[in-house]
């Protein structure tokens, strides 16, 4: 580890240079930095779902290269550097793992949820801060079916969660049932009205779905981007065709059909 200690010393070394000496480097803030660190996160992702672990090596360190940086940039300004990162993350892990760095005991994950929670909480309080609850730290920026997930993760960590998929599944038909009859009621006579209605009722219903995928174990982030490849890749293979011609929806549908069964 002291070899990758020194080896980290000398990447800051390297990035406190471009900063000064780069013109792109000695342009950026904190704040243009947000995009490009989105991004990396997300080729990270990208590199562990394809098992390509040699992209992976090189999307870490571009992740790691963007801490870095931001830490150099609140440098700076005297707001923080890489070593108040290193020691706010090192003293949290200890902190919030009794069970592993004291001498606490945890049976299973659901005790050390809990747990980690009750500690959260403590840690607010002690700061004069009031604890709003397991959700309060739940990123509002976070895409919308992964956000959905870790809400209700932390809800299902204090109890709040279906026994089984089975419950899940229920609700999905019943936010279906809503907006079937929004649908078949008035929707001619107060569209705008009713249609402000099917939004909330589609928004409730991606959010069971995603309570459903959850409960299986399924990222239904990355069950829905799949879904976007496989319809990308589909389309394009039928795209010419519909270029050429004009086709009705019934030949289109049989087209597509046609395509799927030979997929399988």
């Amino acid at each position: 580890m002291e070899k990758a200690g020194k080896k980290f010393e000398k990447f800051v070394e390297i990035v406190k240079k471009l900063r000064r000496d780069c013109p792109w480097d000695r342009e950026q803030t904190i704040d243009t930095l947000k995009p490009y660190l989105v991004e990396e996160v997300y080729e990270a992702i990208e590199a562990i779902k394809d098992k390509d672990y040699s992209r992976l090596t090189e999307e870490l360190g571009d992740m790691l290269l963007h801490v870095v940086m931001l830490s150099v940039f609140a440098a700076e300004t005297k707001k923080f550097d890489v070593e108040d990162v290193i020691d706010s993350i090192s003293s949290k892990m200890v902190r919030r793992h009794p069970h592993v760095f004291g001498k606490g005991k945890a049976k299973g994950k659901e005790e050390v949820w809990m747990r980690w929670e009750k500690i959260k909480g403590k840690e607010t309080k002690d700061e004069g801060r009031k604890h709003k609850g397991v959700l309060e730290s739940v990123p509002q920026s976070l895409p919308a079916l992964y956000r959905a997930d870790k809400i209700q993760r932390r809800a299902a960590r204090v109890g709040f969660d279906w026994d089984v998929v089975a419950g899940a599944w229920e609700k999905v038909h019943e936010e279906l049932d809503e907006i079937h009859a929004l649908l078949n009621s008035k929707f001619k006579s107060q569209k705008s009205k009713v249609l402000s209605g099917i939004k909330e009722e589609i928004g409730d219903l991606l959010f069971a779905v995603v309570n459903v995928a959850r409960k299986l174990n399924i990222d239904a982030e990355e069950a829905l981007q799949d879904a976007n490849t496989k319809f990308m890749r589909r389309f394009s293979k039928i795209e010419s065709k519909l270029k050429k011609k004009k086709m009705t929806l019934a030949q289109m549908d049989a087209l597509w059909d046609k395509l799927k069964a030979a997929e399988k």
